[in-house]
């Protein structure tokens, strides 16, 4: 959930009288705590869904939300912070009534799991929210894999009802990448971004228990789990309820148009090869231009790689034809004169290439037409001129 620098100070302000209001509240026995999954939005910050815990209380006049999904991009330096890694996110409590109109005005839905809580353990969960919701606990370090705002739901049930929490497992099939996938439909070009600089590591298989950084499966998680209250297992969700009801934007789906912009491109650079080939022609501008951008974009992805604390970005074998090298070696190969020595270059870039194609990590479609697109130079610039 990412909101406007106004909204967020309205939200900021509106917690420290919150704070010190319900501080020393206890909840009745007739209180209800409950886990909100809130659907995909259409924008890329809501492409995940959400989750918050809602607290209702009729007896104490108290409806409120606990909402672990706060940041402002008018953070200084927001965006180097982003790409580092370093995005702090905040906790927040908020009323009910303000949390709901957001989700009505962007049409997604929310659903609602009244958790099967003791009246002890409500008050120990309440206790903990209050006591995480306090300016100096409230702000922590985002990890959109394994600390997030599902996670932190999660956990927070996990660690403070006073009873133990039992999730179903299951044999780990699916892979960080593999799950992130089915969200990104109407993000054509941003998962192309995310294949990108996300490495190696995405792909192998997450737990059950680890796929609930995904509001939609923490929910699912939910609907299966126990809870032992008097030494005997109990379903953890009492009742669940449909506040908000929208088509999900989650099975929208636009054309896939990275794979179709490159597979063009590569049938265009495929024309102009070959025919250059047989008119005994080169054309070194192709090899200048697409050795620069695989270049540069071989050391945007090793920034990441090296230097952003984002998970799961190294190792990345994106870098095997995206190599940073390939921008110096443009350089060189405007160079007549060099133009000999340079050329074993390409045999370099080749093993590279195919390397890439047999190295096992997941590549975007639109990579594998890339790794194509360059191969295909390769070769035209290693066999012998046509006579």
């Amino acid at each position: 959930m990412v909101m406007n620098f106004r909204l967020f100070l309205i939200l900021f302000l509106f917690g420290l009288s919150f704070q010190s209001k319900i501080q020393a509240q206890q909840l009745s026995a007739d209180s209800k705590i409950s886990i909100l999954t809130c659907d995909p939005g259409k924008d890329v910050y809501s492409m995940y869904g959400h989750t918050a815990i809602r607290v209702s209380d009729a007896e104490q006049n108290l409806d409120v939300v606990f909402n672990y999904g706060v940041f402002s991009f008018d953070s200084p330096n927001f965006m180097y912070r982003f790409a580092k890694g370093q995005t702090d996110y905040l906790m927040i409590g908020q009323k009910f009534s303000s949390f709901i109109p957001e989700y009505q005005e962007e049409k997604r839905s929310v659903y609602e799991q009244v958790l099967n809580l003791s009246p002890e353990g409500k008050n120990r969960l309440f206790q903990a929210l209050l006591q995480n919701v306090r300016l100096e606990n409230r702000e922590y370090r985002y990890n959109f894999f394994k600390d997030n705002c599902a996670t932190r739901v999660r956990d927070m049930i996990e660690r403070n009802t006073g009873s133990t929490v039992h999730f179903t497992e299951n044999h780990p099939t699916e892979s960080y990448r593999g799950l992130i996938k089915k969200f990104h439909h109407s993000f054509r070009w941003i998962d192309l971004g995310i294949d990108l600089l996300v490495g190696k590591k995405a792909d192998e298989p997450v737990s059950a228990y680890g796929q609930m950084f995904l509001p939609e499966y923490l929910m699912n998680q939910f609907a299966n789990a126990e809870i032992t209250v008097d030494g005997k297992p109990q379903p953890l969700v009492q009742e669940t309820h449909t506040l908000l009801e929208y088509p999900n934007s989650k099975l929208d789906s636009d054309w896939p148009w990275p794979a179709l912009f490159f597979g063009l491109f590569f049938i265009l650079i495929l024309s102009l090869s070959f025919r250059g080939y047989l008119r005994s022609k080169k054309d070194d501008r192709i090899d200048y231009w697409l050795f620069s951008l695989s270049g540069f974009a071989g050391l945007i992805i090793g920034w990441f790689t090296l230097y952003s604390e984002h998970p799961a970005m190294s190792p990345n074998y994106n870098l095997l034809w995206a190599f940073p090298l390939n921008l110096f070696f443009a350089f060189l190969w405007t160079v007549k004169k060099w133009r000999k020595q340079t050329q074993n270059y390409f045999f370099l870039t080749g093993i590279l290439l195919i390397l890439s194609l047999v190295i096992g990590q997941g590549f975007n479609p639109a990579v594998y037409l890339i790794i194509l697109t360059l191969l295909v130079r390769v070769v035209i610039n290693l066999i012998p001129q046509k006579s």
